[in-house]
């Protein structure tokens, strides 16, 4: 009994003296060992009473049935680490006894529930969640060695799990994702702490067979919250079976750079798909510690070290779940490692292919701004895993995996330290909540789109929901380019099934620090339609006839900064309604404002919609923003669109052509494209180009545009393209001089005006 009391005493007098420690004056693994170490011995004193109360209230789960609870299992794991660290055998007795006593929670259950479900044919196992199996095996193979565990007990642990590794067979999922990966870890890790049970080569096999997609395959989910368990595992099951080619791979590399570019103001990776805020942020701090060291990045470092502290703040409440994650955390560490600040601004995350976001940025200071979009379809890759979850579980109302109808979306604005708009949350029922909460395409900041006209007398609410099943549709990038006043976003949604295609057009003006986003919609098929696009809030604070300041004070639980407002500003507004209905999005009541159009569209007609995201300061009145943007009267809307932008003495021009056809001819020659066939004038400017900013300030003009031939400004040319023969006619014709687009132009010059 003293020796245990010595024993206790030195692991506290340990854990004072780190903690003792300034943050600032601890490295990274210090800062895990102290987490770690303070969670293991809170957590052991509250034990008794977590056990007591799960007792008191089984729950069975509609997912796996028997419904353990997850806080032993990853206390035992974490005292198991401990005694490997310290050799101090109090760690080694007490994940001991939480292993050999958590199969007889089974009894807290009915003695016939076994019979409630197929899977229990032979028993109910001590591990009925896949989650759970890597750091039980985990905790026993730490403690094995120690010289605490009897016969006896080694005996009822291997039993128990072996019963738990065998009833993986009921249901061996497979995929490139995360509960797969999670299945093929435990199995793994089962065979290696019994290589010489009856079943340990069916487990290996199962764990190779399940894992061979995963470690050479992208991975199918498209969720914030499950990236960093996929990995995690994935990093764990190669560590342990001996692959040391993983961190080779061109995905893996990939997913370093794809994680890095992801992370906010907030010092988290956004929630998108099935995600909340802060998602899975303990495991998050692991894979970003171990892509640092092997890669010898120190700005994964940086982040690596932002989330820990900002998280353990925001979550003081210690937990053996991220206690567990930085146990890696402490063993991949590379403190030779200098962290460094990322520099790099608005960029693609990573391509148009795989990733499918762009993120806009102004810097990576918490008040930095910060707005991503994600455009990511289902895609072409891993199909036959995308097919067997589509016909083996039910997950009508996911892209699939654990993806949202979110092509398109805002996910995350952010300046100034504060929330401006956010991604809606994972779901509030099985499979999905009422109407497909919050998957469905009208919980996120998008256009959505519906056959038939919505009468005026029906709610929009009413209009446009319904069960939420997943609609395929296809993307793709047009374009991205950072030029000097402006950085620029154009990305289409293709909906083969309805009839349309749909562009949305996002320019981050970085002086102005807004955004204007332009969603131009070809209609494919003669139909009613309405097209509404969706925005969504928690607070107005003020509104007008085209206009709102909104706030979001929370997510969820989580209390938010109030330093920056929202200015949403319809600028055009033409036969279109605006309004508001509440909603209950991601576990808060939240309210949707709307901008929508009903009307009987031909094929080949374009709806438009403009729109102004503003940050203001908390209690800025909106008036002197408002008229700072106009739409240019043009003959050539809606194929295209001007805007008028003052900002002081400088007043800028943002030209967009939406019809992209717009310029081509009939004609098969080459080039196909003509400057009298594309020229559109924006106020004083005419040009053939994509995609146009400019601006007045004095004497002088900046421009930039892409894809052009000429920009002209009061009838003076700008800028214009040089003739060029091209032979090969496609209509056997001679050789024709022609013009051939320049990707983008950026200049300055010295103008007198008229």
């Amino acid at each position: 009994m003293m020796k245990k009391m010595s024993q206790l005493f030195f692991v506290l007098l340990l854990f004072l003296m780190i903690a003792s420690l300034p943050l600032s004056a601890q490295s990274s693994r210090e800062k895990y060992l102290a987490y770690i170490t303070a969670t293991a011995e809170q957590a052991w004193q509250k034990h008794p009473e977590i056990i007591s109360k799960w007792k008191a209230n089984v729950n069975p789960s509609t997912l796996w049935g028997y419904n353990s609870p997850a806080e032993p299992i990853y206390l035992a794991d974490v005292l198991g680490f401990l005694f490997q660290e310290t050799q101090e055998k109090i760690h080694a007795e007490r994940a001991a006894q939480l292993l050999a006593e958590y199969g007889d929670l089974r009894n807290a259950y009915p003695k016939d529930y076994a019979k409630t479900r197929a899977e229990y044919v032979n028993g109910i196992p001590a591990l009925a969640n896949f989650f759970f199996l890597p750091p039980y095996v985990r905790a026993y193979q730490r403690i094995r060695d120690s010289g605490v565990l009897t016969d006896k007990i080694k005996a009822k642990i291997e039993a128990e799990l072996a019963h738990s590794l065998d009833f993986v067979f009921h249901f061996p999922e497979w995929g490139a994702h995360n509960r797969a990966m999670l299945r093929a870890e435990g199995l793994y890790y089962g065979y290696l702490a019994m290589p010489n049970h009856p079943h340990a080569a069916k487990w290996r096999q199962m764990a190779e067979t399940i894992a061979s997609d995963n470690l050479k395959q992208w991975e199918i989910e498209d969720a914030s919250i499950y990236h960093p368990v996929w990995l995690l595992s994935l990093f764990t099951y190669a560590d342990i079976s001996g692959n040391e080619q993983l961190d080779d791979t061109p995905f893996m590399r990939y997913y370093a750079e794809y994680f890095k570019r992801l992370f906010t103001p907030a010092h988290n990776i956004p929630d998108f798909g099935d995600a909340n805020w802060n998602p899975s942020w303990d495991r998050y701090i692991a894979v970003f510690e171990r892509m640092a060291s092997r890669y010898r990045d120190p700005e994964l470092k940086w982040i690596a070290e932002r989330m820990f502290e900002k998280m353990t703040a925001l979550y003081p409440q210690k937990g053996t779940g991220a206690a567990s994650s930085f146990a890696f955390a402490y063993q991949w560490a590379d403190e030779t490692l200098l962290a460094q600040q990322p520099q790099s601004l608005s960029q693609e995350v990573v391509d148009d292919v795989i990733g499918k976001k762009v993120v806009f940025r102004n810097g990576w200071e918490p008040v930095s701004t910060y707005l991503l979009l994600n455009y990511r379809d289902e895609g072409e890759g891993g199909f036959v895993h995308r097919e067997f979850l589509r016909n083996t579980i039910s997950v009508e109302e996911e892209k699939m995996h654990h993806g949202h109808s979110d092509e398109n979306d805002i996910t995350l604005f952010m300046s100034g330290g504060s929330v401006l708009l956010h991604d809606g949350g994972y779901r509030d029922g099985l499979p999905s909540g009422k109407y497909g909460q919050f998957r469905a395409d009208y919980f996120h900041n998008r256009l959505v789109a519906r056959k038939n006209k919505r009468d005026v007398h029906q709610s929009l609410q009413e209009f446009v929901r319904n069960s939420g099943a997943y609609r395929p549709v296809r993307t793709q990038k047009i374009d991205f380019l950072n030029l000097r006043e402006v950085d620029m976003s154009r990305t289409r949604l293709h909906d083969d099934a309805l009839g349309y295609a749909w562009d949305r057009v996002i320019t981050y003006l970085k002086k102005q620090n807004m955004f204007i986003v332009i969603d131009a919609i070809e209609v494919k098929q003669t139909d009613y339609y309405t097209f509404t696009n969706f925005w969504h809030t928690r607070k107005i604070q003020e509104k007008g006839a085209n206009f709102f300041v909104t706030s979001i004070d929370s997510i969820g639980n989580i209390a938010l900064p109030q330093d920056q407002h929202l200015l949403i500003q319809f600028l055009e507004t033409r036969a279109k309604t605006i309004g508001t209905y509440d909603e209950t999005r991601h576990y808060q009541e939240e309210i949707a404002i709307y901008q929508t159009q009903s009307s009987y569209y031909r094929a080949g007609d374009y709806e438009v919609f403009a729109t102004a995201l503003i940050p203001v300061k908390n209690g800025e009145s909106p008036s002197a923003r408002l008229q700072n943007l106009r739409l240019i009267p043009m003959p050539a809307f809606p194929r295209a669109i001007g805007i008028e932008i003052k900002n002081g003495k400088e007043v800028s021009v943002l030209g967009v052509k939406l019809d992209l056809n717009l310029g081509v001819v009939r004609e098969n020659i080459r080039p196909r494209y003509t400057w009298e066939a594309g020229r559109v004038p924006y106020g004083d400017f005419e040009t053939d180009a994509h995609f146009l900013f400019a601006t007045i300030s004095g004497n002088e003009i900046s421009y930039s545009a892409s894809e052009v031939l000429k920009v002209i400004y009061q009838g003076k040319a700008l800028m214009e393209a040089l003739p060029n023969t091209h032979g090969l006619q496609l209509d056997g014709a001679p050789d024709r001089v022609g013009f051939v687009k320049w990707r983008y132009w950026e200049d300055s010059v010295s103008i007198t005006s008229k």
